[in-house]
């Protein structure tokens, strides 16, 4: 029998608003709907087809993951039966996903650069078990139709659109080069929420603020929508890179969010302060918001470490160049002094010490998952990490793996990210990379979101505050539909305990699952409950849309609380 209405009992109700103080009641769901909220009467609770008693914990919209790299290989089928994205998400409460991030989109494509960039995306979005067939976001969309439980929308990546364009060639774009990309993107954007960018990333490394700004000017032409850029710098050139991204939106007539909010070296973070104050100075222009993940460490692709210069053009290139023993001399050089032209992860995390190896190449390099560059220089006899030596053991590594490398940095300090977590302005996102069987990823995959909420508790920000910035605040920013529960709103609802949520894994332990998150509901979808995840015949998952409207350039009152 179909399950159609639902009673869910005694629970603390926080609508999502920001502003409402939690309430006690009871919520009814009939089919997707939200239908009643806190006074349910007799002769409807009689007729329920399934009760659930809360016990008096709270009842949230879904929380919305801002950044998450799950488009991919997020739809292979997990051992619980669903897509792994799936999984990662509704345990840890999170109804829909925003993907496409670091201007990382999986469409454009042109059809000759579907291998290279699905080789490219591999160590950040994980594979597929086919070959890619499209070449649109409509294409795209259309071979994602039916595989996810969890809402999903999509931004439109700058660096897939250059690649469409350039490939993957360095250099700064002609005029012409920028007038192709301008109509791409325009053709792009009616399926997707803003423009993102990765500026540390091929090949929108090699891009300069006109490009940007006219890319995002054409994004507008469409429809009002924000730039959401990785930025050039996190470290010593933090200021002077939001300067960039922040006068490409303001002149391109676009609002503004700061991706995955972090100051990245010891020596940098006395720099919080001038953070602020530019975000402060954005958001007298623009609608402006923030996301984060609240960890000291971030994760992304292995081929960071290497300068730009060195990563141009096609894979085999880039690894041909690696094995030139002119070319790591001079890679060695500008890892060990320069931290002004390129974001250095090695040098801002501290050495090869502070960089941990999530993913690497099956059978390959197994034995050091979850161990150190540091490591793997030692393991090969250099004890001295500093030294070329160290340098070259690890590039070895990184050729034999075939590149195929992810990993962790820690770069950062738990009072720089209580800071960034304490605005009220700020979002919460994974950014998680999806693993592959066997890896071992950056613990924010699974738990950025329960442990939002130990923070907020412990930290004393408020229930209804956190609420809003984890589900509501979002939607606002994106343009998508009021997740606020009330009558007539849509039943992705999630169930969890105020007093013991909280994330129970770690950087040796990743995955194991979170405390505190009870029930989850997509679209009225029992899809998790105490623990378990139920397979639905049919994954109910949607494509998420932005609405139209007037510009965006002016700033939001509903966001500026």
């Amino acid at each position: 029998m179909d399950v159609v209405r639902q009673l869910i009992r005694n629970v603390l109700v926080v609508n999502g608003d920001g502003t409402s103080e939690p309430e006690e009641g009871d919520v009814l769901i009939e089919h997707d709907t939200v239908t009643r909220i806190r006074e349910v009467p007799a002769s409807q609770a009689s007729g329920a087809d399934r009760v659930i008693d809360g016990n008096g914990r709270v009842l949230a919209p879904g929380f919305v993951d801002m950044h998450n790299h799950g488009a991919l290989a997020g739809t292979r089928i997990g051992a619980s039966g669903i897509p792994v994205a799936c999984e990662l998400s509704l345990r840890a409460g999170v109804t829909k996903r925003i993907c496409g991030v670091d201007g990382l989109s999986p469409a454009p494509v042109v059809p000759q650069q579907r291998i290279e960039y699905a080789a490219q995306l591999a160590t950040m979005d994980g594979t597929i078990d086919e070959d890619w067939s499209w070449s649109s976001m409509a294409d795209f969309l259309a071979w994602h139709g039916g595989r996810s439980i969890t809402d999903m929308g999509m931004y439109l990546g700058h660096n897939s659109v250059r690649r469409a364009v350039m490939g993957n060639s360095p250099g700064k774009a002609t005029d012409l080069q920028i007038q192709e990309m301008a109509e791409v993107v325009r053709r792009e954007a009616p399926l997707t929420l803003g423009l993102s960018t990765g500026l540390v990333y091929n090949p929108a490394v090699y891009s300069d603020s006109r490009e940007l700004t006219a890319l995002v000017r054409a994004f507008n032409d469409i429809k009002p929508a924000a730039l959401l850029p990785h930025l050039r710098s996190e470290s010593d050139q933090i200021l002077e890179s939001m300067d960039e991204v922040i006068s490409a939106a303001v002149d391109g007539g676009s609002s503004y969010c700061n991706e995955h909010s972090k100051i990245a070296g010891r020596r940098n973070w006395d720099k919080f302060n001038s953070v602020e104050s530019k975000l402060a100075d954005a958001g007298t222009s623009v609608t402006t918001v923030e996301n984060m993940y609240p960890y000291p460490a971030g994760s992304t692709t292995g081929d960071t470490i290497f300068p730009p210069e060195i990563r141009a053009d096609s894979r085999q290139a880039f690894l041909a160049r690696l094995r030139d023993p002119g070319v790591r001399r001079q890679a060695y050089e500008r890892i060990r002094g320069d931290t002004k032209t390129w974001n250095n992860f090695i040098d801002f995390c501290g050495g090869l010490e502070g960089v941990q190896l999530a993913g690497v190449r099956p059978g390959v390099g197994d034995r050091f998952l979850g161990s150190h560059l540091g490591d793997v220089a030692r393991a090969a006899g250099h004890e001295d990490l500093t030294s070329f030596g160290a340098f070259e053991a690890v590039t070895d590594f990184f050729v034999q793996n075939r590149g195929e490398v992810s990993i962790i940095t820690h770069f950062g300090n738990d009072a720089t990210v209580e800071r960034f977590f304490r605005r009220p302005t700020m979002a919460i996102c994974t950014d998680g990379l999806i693993p592959g069987p066997g890896q071992r990823p950056h613990p924010r995959s699974l738990g950025a979101f329960p442990r939002a909420l130990r923070m907020a508790r412990e930290l004393g920000v408020p229930l209804k505050e956190i609420v809003f910035r984890m589900s509501t605040l979002p939607c606002e920013f994106l343009r998508l539909g009021s997740p606020v529960l009330r009558p007539g709103a849509d039943a992705s609802i999630v169930l969890f305990d105020w007093d013991t949520v909280g994330e129970r894994n770690d950087f040796t332990d990743p995955l194991t699952p979170p405390a505190g998150i009870d029930a989850v509901w997509v679209h009225g979808y029992l899809a998790h409950e105490s623990g378990l995840l139920n397979v639905p015949h049919r994954f109910p998952g949607r494509i998420l849309m932005s609405a139209a409207g007037e510009s965006s350039a002016a700033p939001s009152p509903s966001l500026k609380r």
